[in-house]
């Protein structure tokens, strides 16, 4: 045998061998990135926005809320916008839980359903959020969840003999702050808007019933949310006092 033969024996299965290298670096190359794909095209539906996440410690128990980035273990760490939007997100969760199965729906339910645009389903879930019936049950040891703690405020202590002997013998009543439901605010800001107009002489009001639902009055009635409403007006007017809300807030 040549030179020249066994150069090429040796040309061949050294092309062959770097071919067989080449292949198996990338099945495993492709291996290792399909999982991660398909994990970032489940997560980058756009669709879909992350509100809080709700996680449990798993020494103590204690209930962990994960909001902006940053966890809390206690209302009373969150701030007033935070407190507000996890209070809305609780009223929506507690409606979703308290419905039943739903029905299949129609194609054209389906779809004019799904035309709703996201900035406005805030809006929907709240106006179909209503008062359930006052319940006489009590749970010993229960502790409703987000409860808001109130904040009282720190005044300086006088030093001086005087004023510490009078507060002893007449301490200063403590007045805790109002902390206005979501339904009351948004109240406030519908009596702001019926001003000067043909509705503001039916006593229409929004207030939080029970178990956090809410409560319309109209001419003298009341109503278990504001989808009961029978005048087209005035949920009109409750719609667009919640849009300002979401303004405002």
């Amino acid at each position: 045998m040549d030179v020249f033969t066994v150069l090429l024996i040796s040309g061949f299965f050294f092309i062959m061998g770097a071919a067989l290298i080449g292949l198996m670096w990338y099945l495993q190359r492709v291996a290792k990135r399909t999982p991660g794909a398909r994990k970032n095209a489940n997560s980058s539906d756009p669709n879909l926005s992350e509100l809080a996440r709700l996680m449990r410690h798993l020494q103590t128990q204690d209930l962990v809320v994960k909001l902006d980035g940053k966890t809390f273990t206690a209302a009373s760490e969150l701030s007033a916008n935070q407190h507000r939007r996890l209070s809305l997100v609780s009223n929506v969760l507690a409606k979703w839980l308290s419905l039943a199965t739903p029905e299949p729906l129609s194609t054209d339910a389906a779809s004019s359903e799904s035309a709703t645009p996201p900035e406005e389903q805030a809006v929907e879930d709240f106006l179909s959020i209503t008062a359930e019936p006052k319940s006489t049950e009590t749970y010993p040891g229960y502790t409703p969840p987000f409860a808001a703690e109130s904040m009282q405020e720190i005044k300086p202590v006088s030093t001086q003999l005087p004023d510490m002997v009078g507060g002893m013998l007449n301490p200063i009543p403590t007045t805790e702050p109002e902390i206005k439901s979501i339904a009351s605010q948004i109240n406030d800001i519908l009596q702001e808007q019926l001003v000067g107009t043909s509705l503001a002489s039916r006593g229409i009001t929004v207030n939080e019933g029970n178990d956090r639902g809410v409560m319309v009055t109209l001419d003298g009635r009341q109503y278990q949310g504001v989808m009961d409403v029978p005048d087209d007006d005035v949920r009109r007017a409750i719609r667009a006092a919640v849009l300002e809300w979401e303004t405002r807030k």
